[in-house]
């Protein structure tokens, strides 16, 4: 039993350090999104909004005459210090483990409320119970290392899934707030309602932490803030010799969001092509009809708008059925829509190259036959974005497709959160920029403050 229990997370309440109504008054002006969404002109905006803003603890400026130990960490370090002092950040009295809902609207003008909680868990390396769901971009995590070496805190959330067919856990924290005010009660930016209570009723607690104890984690958002966690401990513990395991270093601070609820929304992210040396529109296409039927939206100035409409609502629903991607390119005046002739297209060229549960996969598709066999484009092009820009929205694909040196642009459906599920289950992480869960965390809700003053209280 031993073994299994190793290989499960460990989820345990903290005293979260919270921003104090009656110091910053209006709690709006202080909350920020991710770091990693932050422009530098959101970054003037919200150091304006607010002199107490999340954003000078998680993006703190760079100036110009910042040197080793005297720049944005340890400025960030200096003010989460300061602000502890002068109460505008509080550390909560009893551990708890905080229930946060985000109400938003989807463009259908359905409204869907997410339900999550936030809470320590304890790192483990990758497969140990907690899981990657996609492949990272080469990036750098010395920047995420160096701020929690300077500041010994974690100032936003890991994104973490776990499956409960039974939404066990969302109905024991909703009994547990049921007839309070939320804590914190703020909109962001983007309109979305963000709700957060405190649950330190030690039965409800342990009804959560028990729950999830024995339940596969795979993160969402925020591996790399993962790696630097784990990165913090193994350097925190090499220099410990008295280290039990149970130091606030062995924790971090995750947001747990049941993929069974009906509030989790997926966004596609989609693909715009680049610079590739001697593509022909033609070719191209006569290509992909090896492999796909495609459908094409002929359209002039006059009913581009029409067609347009009909060729997202062809994709979207060919996409309930097979895998489908949409294509803009340059120079022609129509969208295409690939569909896949059938599913054994996928097993003919690949063979066993690609696991199975892959083979349905939009992503996969566009990125193994399309990209790299039809266009050439290799995966380490493909990893280091050589020939490829991601966004986020269709219309600023399709307007991508015609400037600069873009060529095309590929449109895709979301990932649907059962593919998420059977690819994490089969030991597989999904390929990078598979998924974009909608609404993003806010951040300024809850720190998880480590200090070196104080042993997580572990029930053994």
């Amino acid at each position: 039993n031993n073994a299994r229990a190793h290989n499960m997370a460990e989820i345990i309440p903290f005293r979260a350090v919270l921003y104090n109504k009656s110091k910053v008054g209006d709690l709006n002006k202080v909350m920020a999104p991710p770091y990693d969404v932050i422009s530098p002109k959101l970054q003037d905006e919200l150091y304006a909004r607010h002199q107490n803003n999340i954003v000078r603890l998680i993006l703190s400026k760079i100036e110009p005459a910042d040197s080793e130990g005297s720049d944005r960490y340890s400025r960030a370090a200096a003010d989460l210090e300061k602000w502890l002092s002068e109460g505008i950040l509080v550390r909560d009295d009893k551990p708890s483990i905080y229930y946060y809902k985000q109400t938003y609207t989807l463009k259908t003008g359905k409204t869907q409320t997410r339900k999550g909680f936030i809470a320590l868990t304890r790192l483990v390396d990758f497969g140990k119970g907690i899981h990657p769901h996609e492949k990272t971009l080469s990036g750098p995590k010395a920047d995420r290392l160096r701020l929690m070496q300077a500041a010994d805190a974690n100032m936003s959330c890991i994104f973490s899934l776990y499956s409960e067919p039974s939404l066990g856990i969302n109905k024991t924290l909703d009994a547990a707030i049921n007839g309070v005010s939320a804590d914190i009660d703020v909109k962001d930016d983007d309109g979305i309602a963000n709700s957060l209570w405190r649950v330190s009723d030690p039965a409800a607690v342990s009804a959560v932490t028990g729950a999830l104890g024995d339940k596969s984690l795979f993160i969402a958002d925020g591996h790399h803030r993962y790696d630097t966690a784990l990165n913090y401990r193994n350097q925190m513990r090499d220099k410990n010799p008295y280290h039990t395991g149970n130091e606030p270093y062995n924790f971090v601070l995750m947001y747990f969001s049941n993929m069974d609820d009906e509030g989790m929304t997926i966004w596609p992210t989609h693909r715009v092509v680049h610079s590739l040396n001697d593509f022909n529109e033609t070719s191209f296409i006569d290509r992909c009809a090896d492999y796909f039927d495609i459908e094409r939206f002929q359209f002039t100035e006059a009913d581009e708008e029409a067609k347009r409409k009909a060729f997202l609502e062809s994709l979207e629903k060919a996409g309930k059925e097979t895998v489908a991607i949409g294509v803009k390119m340059r120079s022609t005046d129509a969208y295409s829509v690939l569909t896949l002739k059938n599913a054994g297209i996928m097993d003919k060229v690949f063979g066993d190259q690609i696991p199975d549960v892959f083979k349905a996969l939009d992503v996969t598709v566009l990125h193994s036959l399309v990209l790299s066999r039809i266009l050439g484009i290799t995966q380490e092009a493909q990893e280091k974005q050589q020939n490829l820009v991601y966004v986020k929205s269709s219309e600023e694909a399709i307007s991508a497709a015609g400037k600069d040196a873009n060529q095309l642009a590929f449109l895709l459906n979301p990932t649907r959160i059962e593919q998420v599920k059977a690819v994490a289950l089969a030991g597989f992480v999904m390929p990078q920029k598979s998924t974009y869960f909608y609404p993003k965390l806010l951040s300024g809700l809850v720190l998880n403050v480590q200090g070196n003053t104080e042993a997580v209280t572990v029930k053994v």
